[in-house]
This record gives structure tokens, C-alpha cells and sequence, in this order.
């Protein structure tokens, strides 16, 4: 679906390197990953494990009690603040758009083997998906729609190409879209590594290497992160959404269908809407989990964009599930600010596109696409905010 002027004109995020979106900038560009070794999660899951865990941080107000709920109001209020300090004011209809794959498993996790350290009936309201955004929409008492959208790993973008649909239909006059995923322990690891993708006893540089060779899956990652999305006339955007498009391989419920052909329809269908040639494309925001499926539909895409460069922030982040495609939006629209966009050193030989070093950049057009269990594919074109003297 193609858009006019709807803009990114607000961010915040919380992450493995800690809360805020300054936490987040510094942790990238310093280029360390955010993951570290972590001990006594739990279950069957061996000890000294590679986890991007989010940290404890401070406790807020009306938010909730467990890390998920702390986190996401805390991404949410500092999307928020930041939209107003770019001169951005609510809407008659807000809404909120949330995006995940589990909901609050720690709190879950606490009903049932710790029951007596909560309150029944408060535990059941606070860990139904629909609370967060719930509390949140009370909190800055915004009346738009509020729901919750998981597409498995692609759900953040899933909720943004939802968000811009929201927009066009007239049931939102802005919406604030956010996505996490925290609370993973070491009963959850173990089921998810069962699969292959998971590693949990390598650092991420020796595990995730998105169009490189000796790639072999992801370092598990949590994350919370929030942008407001507004055809605002007074604020300064981060950068623009000029299409979005959602499609299904069909093929699998957690693999890829290898000839890649319902991807690259979705892919140029994007590019299509945004009136944008597939030569035009300067960026790509890669789904980059590592794996071997991944990066081989990745590179497909890469190679069907002719001149992009690709880059893939796993590796640095870790792989925060439903959070991850909208962690990436996040940090795309600030490098439209910052005019530079931190992204991981290839530690072997790569795709001759791949970026190599931090990409120093002004306007531009980035295809970004996400990738989820279930077929799930979504893509979305981007540009910079217009220049002086340039057309919108």
C-alpha cells in the first residue's frame, strides 16, 4: 500500500544495552553486542548462556510490575516525548498498534510456580496481552483503536503496515506503533534451540554473520521499542514510510520456501507502490537472522535489488523476536537524524554488497523486510525526511 507524507516522528526503545534510546545509539555504535554470558535462568538450559537480556531498570508509575510491562511503557513514554519535541500533537484518535510472539512469559512463568507472591486476579489482567496497550492508551488517555498483532518474527512490521492502513481508512489520526519480547528463561531456550536456530553457548560474533560465510543461526535477544507514525504538517520526521506490503509463502510453519518467488513478489510490490525502481534502492534492512534459509532468502533479495547495501543488526542485538523488525525501523529512522547508521565489522568473507562499516548517510531509500513462523512476510520502503529545496 502506498502512502503520502506519513512520517516516523517519534522513537524509543529499550534493549539488551539498557533503557533509552541514547543507551541503544551508544551500545551500536560502539560496536559490542549487547549480548552477554548469563547464569541461573531457569529449567534445563545449560549456565553461562549468550542472552541480549533487557535489564532491571527503573520502576514507572501506572505501568505494570514485571520487566515486560516496565519496558514497554518505558518505550512507549519516550516515543512519545520524543514526537512532541519534534513539534508533534495527538490527534483527535490515537491509536496503539502492539506487536509480539509471546505476551509476558516471566509473568506467566511467576503464576504458576510462584503463586503466592501475586495476586491472582491481578496477574491474570496484567499478563493478557491486550494490557499493555491497554494501560497505555489510559495513561495518555488516547482513543483511537488499541489492539495486538503477531505475525511469529515479522510482527513488528506486520503492526506498522497494519498502522499505515489505520491511517489511509481514517480510523486513526496517528498511531503509535510498538513491539516487545522479554521474559525468555531457560525452559523456553531449550524449546526454541531444539530447533536449530538458537545458540546459546558462542558469543554472537562467532554465531550470527548475515550474508557471511560460517553464519549459523542467532543469539537470542529482548527488546521493547515504540515509533509514532503521523502525517503531522508541524513535526520534524526521522524519516518517511512510503509503502508497506504483507504476504504468505505458504509453504511451512517455520521454514522458508526456497525458491524465494512469494518474497520477492512482496518485495517488489513495496517498491511498486512507493513508485520506487528496484536500482533506486540504496539500503537493506535485512530480516539477517544468520541462519542458512535466512540468509539465503536474504541474499535473494539483496541481489534482486541491484545496488543496495545490506546490513542485518542481529548480531548486535541479538534476535528479539516480534520486537526485531521494529527495532530495526527504529534504528533506521535515526540514522536519517544522525546521518549515520552503526552497523556490525564482517568477521569473514560476505556478499560483495554487505556493509562493512558504519554507513554514513544522508537521504536515501531502505527496503527493509521481515521474515516470521507461519509464512509470514512483510516488507516496507523508506526515505529521509525531505531537504531543503527537495520535494516531498
Amino acid at each position: 500500500m502506498n502512502s503520502t507524507n506519513l512520517s516516523i516522528v517519534g522513537i524509543g526503545a529499550v534493549t539488551g544495552y539498557g533503557w533509552g534510546i541514547d543507551t541503544m545509539w551508544d551500545g551500536l555504535s560502539s560496536g559490542r553486542p549487547a549480548a552477554q554470558q548469563w547464569y541461573e535462568l531457569g529449567g534445563r538450559f545449560p549456565e553461562g548462556c549468550w542472552f541480549a537480556r533487557v535489564p532491571e531498570g527503573p520502576e514507572r508509575e501506572n505501568s505494570g510490575t514485571s520487566r515486560y510491562a516496565q519496558a514497554y511503557a518505558a518505550a512507549v513514554d519516550e516515543a512519545l516525548q520524543d514526537a512532541r519535541n519534534s513539534g508533534w500533537e495527538p490527534g483527535e484518535r490515537v491509536a496503539i498498534l502492539h506487536s509480539t510472539t509471546r505476551a509476558d512469559l516471566e509473568l506467566m512463568r511467576t503464576r504458576y510456580l510462584a503463586p503466592e507472591s501475586v495476586s491472582p486476579r491481578r496477574s491474570y489482567v496484567e499478563q493478557a496481552w491486550t494490557t499493555p496497550p491497554g494501560m497505555a492508551m489510559m495513561r495518555h488517555q488516547f482513543t483511537g483503536p488499541s489492539m495486538v498483532v503477531s505475525a511469529a518474527c515479522s510482527s513488528g512490521l506486520h503492526a506498522l503496515a497494519v498502522a499505515q492502513r489505520l491511517l489511509d481508512c481514517g480510523d486513526a489520526t496517528d498511531v503509535v506503533v510498538t513491539a516487545a519480547d522479554i521474559g525468555f528463561d531457560g525452559e523456553e531456550m531449550t524449546l526454541f534451540a531444539s530447533l536449530g536456530p538458537l545458540i546459546h553457548d558462542a558469543p554472537p560474533e562467532a554465531v550470527c554473520r548475515p550474508f557471511q560465510e560460517g553464519s549459523r543461526g542467532f543469539v537470542l535477544g529482548e527488546a521493547a521499542a515504540a515509533v509514532v507514525l503521523s502525517r503531522s504538517s508541524t513535526a520534524q520526521p526521522y524519516a518517511r514510510l512510503l509503502s508497506s506490503t504483507l504476504g504468505n509463502d505458504a509453504y511451512h510453519p517455520v521454514a522458508i520456501k526456497p525458491d524465494h518467488v512469494q518474497m520477492l513478489r512482496v518485495v517488489d510490490e513495496a517498491l511498486a507502490a512507493a513508485g520506487t525502481e528496484r536500482s533506486a534502492v540504496e539500503y537493506y534492512s535485512a530480516h539477517g537472522t544468520g541462519t542458512e534459509e535466512c540468509n539465503q532468502a536474504d541474499t535473494a533479495v539483496l541481489d534482486h535489488l541491484d545496488q543496495a547495501a545490506g546490513y542485518g543488526l542481529k548480531p548486535l542485538l541479538g534476535h528479539t523476536m516480534g520486537a526485531a523488525p521494529l527495532m530495526d525501523t527504529v534504528v533506521m529512522a535515526a540514522s536519517y537524524r544522525s546521518g549515520r547508521l552503526p552497523v556490525p565489522k564482517p568477521v569473514s568473507n560476505g556478499h560483495p554488497r554487505l556493509a562493512r562499516d558504519a554507513i554514513e548517510r544522508g537521504s536515501g531509500v531502505t527496503l527493509q523486510l521481515g521474515i516470521g513462523f507461519g509464512g509470514n512476510i512483510s516488507a516496507a520502503v523508506f526515505d529521509g525526511p525531505p531537504t531543503p529545496g527537495r520535494a516531498a
